[in-house]
């Protein structure tokens, strides 16, 4: 796990390339404390520049950039291949030898044997990269097949820069320094409506994020940009025809993701799990101690309902694992929320950020590496979206009638009724929006919070801008939609959308930021390869019963003799309570002081002011206008 970037530029656009190199490898220190280095070729002006921290043969052999045995090939890599040894292997048999244990060779080496393309479909990993191959002069760059690893690129003038943050993109000169510096209005408007800014977009103009498995050429010579993909997500039972499915059948569940989580036990550093109360993470924490027993287990407590502990410590206990309890002060609590400007590196609003780089920090002090549960909800179907999606018949009627009501209810009452971790408003319009007859996917994100109003009115078609962010991905080669459709009318295809936008645009980007903040490797063994397609092989009908969705991860738990119930909070925070409580005073000098953005000032302060006077249901809005002001102030005063 490290952090890179770079540039390709002409003698004429940047004078001082080498300068160049310093600051961007100074924007990506945390990512990687182990090590530093740094490539430039003269004859193409390409500059690379790498940031290490060491899991895989951590001797000074590992370092990159690192060149292939033949000198075509040199890259510069974020991640991990966890079938590395299997591989090599394989490599070997061709008569291959190897200099170091590290996975980076064994990747070069793939290219050198494979080709790119085909070497990244027999992996399973994640990672971004950057890689220059001189025979066919082109830099290549490429990301894994959920997003797990981040990788953003900018042409500009005929400079290509690449960066695993953005931050190491806006202190490059000119030509990038003046564009750069804006907003991307376009980009603010979905940071609003979502709490993220979706790929392939950039809260800067003219910066992008590879898309998940997606595949970016330029040409050395000429500077020019050829996007594309390669691996596109494996379209789900029921939406393709079972009788042309080709399915790859990996055995059963327990198979697959007990496979999946012992490669990514391998390591030459410290391992740990981080033990949520739910059921994703006691499967991984299970069966990680087969390989690895008496593992270090982490769990973060939080005040109130958001408690997780009881049912971690009790896994904890049946597997034989030490448990960790994080109990983070109040004062700790609001410093972590001061620095997610500077933790986040784009506008983000998932709450749940703070959380994760909290239990993050601490468990750094013990392990190097943490595995966690992510990725089985969008592939077994774990939100309660999907298990409502399935709801047919009188009583699926009811609830929507119902919640047509509640609606119709003034919103200063309903939004003052605390129901779950919001609002009794919230859980109605919640309801409202999943409706088995067609519903757009961004309209179900949208029901965390829509902030979306403090830009004032929007002329045009409301659904204008859906629709314009689907085309503008296909334009790009992007397509996250692609096989799914627009509308989800049944929930494999809601599934699918959580898939390819929510998981890379959310959850991941939360838990790579929480966790590369303070150098810590974050694993997920449910994204796995082999579990991913497992996973969209299975038909519909064998992932929910009626308890719900992730039916076969509960099996496998049982399977195990632990317990498949469980309450699953999410790494939830009472954003509510902070907004009325200790962060109030650093709120309101954001929201009630004027600023120059494009909200609404009047806006702004109304939404403040109502959450101030009790109206929990706008709580999220309110606290992502107050995460895009923080990280706009931040990057004012750092310029």
């Amino acid at each position: 796990m490290c952090g890179l970037a770079g540039l390709l530029a002409p003698a004429d656009r940047i004078a001082d390339p080498a300068m160049a190199m310093v600051v961007m490898s100074e924007a990506i220190r945390h990512r990687g404390p182990d090590g530093d280095g740094s490539s430039f070729d003269p004859r193409t002006r390409l500059a690379m520049v790498h940031r290490r921290l060491a899991i895989q043969d951590p001797s000074d052999d590992g370092a990159q950039p690192m060149a292939s045995a033949d000198g075509r090939f040199e890259i510069v890599y974020n991640g991990e291949i966890y079938d590395f040894p299997e591989r090599r292997a394989e490599l070997e048999a061709t008569g291959r030898r190897f200099r170091t244990g590290t996975d980076t060779e064994v990747l070069l080496a793939g290219f050198e044997h494979w080709g790119i393309e085909a070497t990244l479909d027999r992996i399973d990993g994640m990672f971004a990269f950057a890689v220059h191959d001189r025979e066919r002069r082109e830099l290549v760059l490429a990301r894994d097949r959920a997003g797990q690893k981040p990788l953003l690129f900018a042409e500009v003038s005929g400079v290509v820069a690449f960066a695993s943050d953005l931050r190491a993109l806006e202190r490059l000169p000119e030509p990038f320094a003046s564009r750069l510096d804006g907003i991307d209005e376009t980009s603010l408007e979905w940071f609003l409506r979502l709490g993220a800014v979706p790929w392939p977009r950039s809260i800067r103009p003219g910066v992008e994020q590879v898309p998940p498995g997606g595949l970016v050429r330029v040409d050395t010579a000429t500077a020019s940009v050829r996007r594309g993909r390669w691996w596109t997500p494996p379209v789900p039972e029921p939406l393709r025809d079972a009788d042309s499915l080709g399915r790859r059948e990996s055995g059963s569940t327990m198979d697959v993701v007990r496979e999946s989580v012992h490669r990514r036990c391998r390591a030459d550093r410290e391992v740990g799990v981080f033990l949520s109360g739910g059921l994703d993470s006691r499967l991984v924490a299970a069966l990680a101690t087969e390989v690895r027993p008496g593992l270090p287990c982490f769990t973060l407590q939080m005040p109130g309902p958001f408690d997780e502990t009881p049912d971690a410590r009790d896994i904890a206990e049946r597997i034989g694992c030490p448990h960790h309890v994080i109990s983070p002060t109040p004062e700790q609590i609001l410093d972590t929320v001061l620095a997610l400007p500077r933790i986040g590196d784009e506008p983000f609003a998932d709450s749940s950020l703070v959380a994760t780089n909290l239990l993050a920090r601490a468990a750094r002090e013990t392990i190097v590496v943490a595995l966690g549960g992510d990725g089985g909800d969008e592939l077994f179907g774990g939100y309660r979206r999907h298990a409502a999606m399935r709801r047919r018949g009188a009583w699926n009627s009811f609830e929507r009638a119902m919640a047509g009501m509640i609606e119709r209810l003034p919103g200063a009452l309903t939004g003052r009724i605390p129901v779950g971790r919001g609002s009794l408003a919230e859980a109605a319009r919640r309801r409202r929006s999943i409706d088995p007859r067609g519903t757009s996917h961004v309209a179900l994100r949208e029901t965390q919070g829509d902030a979306g109003a403090c830009l004032g009115p929007r002329p045009g078609d409301p659904d204008a801008f859906r629709r314009a962010r689907a085309l503008e991905n296909r334009a790009a080669g992007a397509a996250p939609w692609d096989g799914v459709g627009d509308l989800m009318t049944e929930v494999r295809s809601l599934m699918a959308a959580d898939f390819r936008t929510y998981l890379p645009d959310d959850p991941l980007v939360k838990i790579d930021r929480g966790t590369m903040n303070v150098a810590l490797e974050h694993r997920a063994p449910l994204l796995g390869r082999e579990v991913i397609h497992h996973a969209c092989s299975l038909p519909t009908e064998t992932l929910f019963d009626e308890r719900g969705g992730r039916a076969p991860l509960r099996g496998a738990l049982r399977e195990l003799g632990l317990p498949d119930t469980g309450r699953k909070r999410g790494f939830a925070v009472p954003i509510f309570e902070w907004l009325r409580g200790p962060l109030r005073e650093h709120a309101a000098s954001l929201l009630i002081e004027p600023c120059e953005d494009p909200l609404s000032p009047n806006g702004v302060r109304d939404l403040f002011e109502q959450v101030q006077g009790g109206r929990r249901d706008l709580a999220t809005a309110c606290w992502t206008v107050y995460c895009w002001r923080a990280w706009l102030h931040e990057r004012r005063s750092t310029r």
